[in-house]
């Protein structure tokens, strides 16, 4: 199913690139028949998605020449090597053929930057400036947080987060830890404008404007967009701000150009009109759907959308890949590579890969230009992504680490064959003699409450692999 911010920790996302960027999002191994591309003999394309990585420029499986292409961030100009895996990119570019184009620009836009004030382990969730930020199997993190995940965090740690926005925050692309010095930010639309107190919400941030520089921009009304930066927290959810700017959420497509938008619905008229990051989806009875059907759209719902652009801005899917759950989480060496099928094997597993899979060198070598022909057997790899048939995956991040000490294997997906004192995780049988348990949230569990309550449940277990290639588990955790 579809992930929305309230479910698993571990559910999904994943889009797009420029400018010498592989861009993830079309992941054609559990989106069956989605044929990647852009919409042939469209003279211009504009995408929206996640930064995969630094080997080659694709955008939803198209090849972009992008020599001349622009790049900014946060509306600076900017070099290529400031950018980072798991941004959110919006590129504007040509298609010269379902396989080929020229990018022209790329900007990625920070939508949040601020202390954490909560931490909920069981939700898979943080609160930053009064916005739940949903992190997830498909979320890349930054170096310098551990556990990777939001068990990683403390409460007043400065992050900033990039991702697609909510009802209530954003699903989170990736967060890293802020310096001191940053800004405070939050963007959205206005809602609940009021010019005698000088405020509005931006989802759950209240904005104070009494001190802006410049005041509100003109003609500002509930429903625009806007960024607040800088300023000062007057409580954990009130940012009084420095100053207020408007720009577009999305860029406007030209009648008849090509476009694929990543994002959470915004808005849910229907399922034949709905707005996905704000902009406004029109779907018909040849629109197609991977990973779901129409009745799945729903508000906060995470998908992706290809189609053409309307006389009025709207675009017109012709298809619409809803985004499921990125259960399966595998950290080991590489055992095998073929390069052939584009696969690796990692305690056990059988990792499938595409030209959408992001890719990110966590390790000290830190090369820009991971992807797959740069994978060695040894490499300790954490790889994340959606359970197949038996000991197999799609790697929807593959993301290279040294090597930790004590070196634990550690497996994530939903239980299996759950009978005391084993249990399956992508089709490893996983031995929990003798392990310790705990419960979503970090208190201990006993081994019957775990065994009874652990079938068709989200679990991690670490621990070693033993020559029968089972896992022999030192701790084991529910995660959802």
């Amino acid at each position: 199913m579809p992930r929305t911010p309230g479910s698993s920790p571990w559910l999904s996302t994943a889009g797009i690139l420029a400018l010498a960027v592989l861009l993830s999002g079309s992941y054609c191994s559990w989106r069956g028949y989605h044929v990647p591309g852009g919409l042939q003999g469209s003279s211009t394309q504009t995408s929206i998605g996640p930064l995969g990585g630094f080997a080659s420029v694709f955008v939803d499986g198209v090849e972009y020449a992008d020599s001349s292409a622009s790049v900014t961030i946060d509306g600076v100009a900017a070099a290529e090597s400031q950018l980072l895996v798991g941004q959110v990119a919006t590129v504007g570019g040509a298609s010269g053929s379902a396989t080929t184009g020229t990018a022209n620009s790329l900007a990625v836009t920070t939508k949040l930057v601020g202390p954490v004030s909560a931490i909920s382990l069981a939700g898979g969730t943080v609160t930053v400036l009064g916005q739940t930020v949903a992190v997830t199997g498909d979320t890349s993190i930054a170096s310098g947080i551990a556990p990777i995940d939001v068990g990683g965090l403390l409460i007043g740690s400065l992050i900033a987060v990039d991702g697609y926005r909510t009802s209530a925050g954003l699903i989170a692309s990736r967060f890293d830890l802020a310096a001191v010095s940053r800004p405070l930010r939050v963007a959205g639309p206005v809602a609940n404008l009021n010019s005698t107190a000088q405020t509005f919400t931006l989802a759950g941030t209240t904005v104070d404007y009494s001190a802006a520089s410049g005041g509100l921009p003109a003609q500002l009304v509930d429903g625009s967009y806007v960024i607040a930066s800088g300023g000062t927290l007057t409580s954990a959810t009130v940012l009084r701000a420095a100053l207020i700017t408007t720009q577009a959420e999305v860029p406007s497509g030209a009648s008849g150009a090509s476009g694929t938008v990543h994002g959470a619905v915004t808005r849910f008229g229907s399922s034949s009109d709905f707005d996905v990051g704000g902009q406004t989806v029109a779907t018909s009875a040849t629109t197609t759907y991977q990973s779901g059907v129409s009745s799945d759209v729903a508000a906060d719902v995470e998908l992706e959308v290809s189609g053409r652009y309307g006389a009025t801005g709207i675009l017109n899917a012709t298809s619409i890949a809803l985004i499921p759950a990125a259960n399966v989480r595998v950290a080991a060496p590489v055992s095998a590579i073929d390069a052939a099928g584009k696969t690796l094997t990692v305690a056990g597993i059988t990792l499938g890969t595409t030209v959408e899979t992001r890719w990110d060198d966590r390790s000290a070598t830190l090369l820009r230009t991971f992807g797959f022909a740069n994978l060695q057997v040894g490499d300790w790899v954490i790889v994340r992504g959606v359970a197949a048939s038996g000991a197999s995956a799609t790697g929807r991040v593959v993301e290279r680490w040294a090597q930790p000490s004590p070196a634990l294997v550690e497996l994530q997906d939903v239980a299996s064959s759950v009978a005391s004192p084993q249990f399956a995780l992508t089709g490893i049988t996983v031995s929990a003699i003798g392990a310790t348990f705990t419960d979503v949230s970090g208190a201990s569990l006993t081994p019957a409450t775990f065994f009874a309550t652990a079938a068709g449940r989200l679990v991690r277990a670490r621990g070693t692999l033993s020559v029968t290639g089972a896992l022999v588990a030192s701790s084991v955790a529910l995660r959802d």
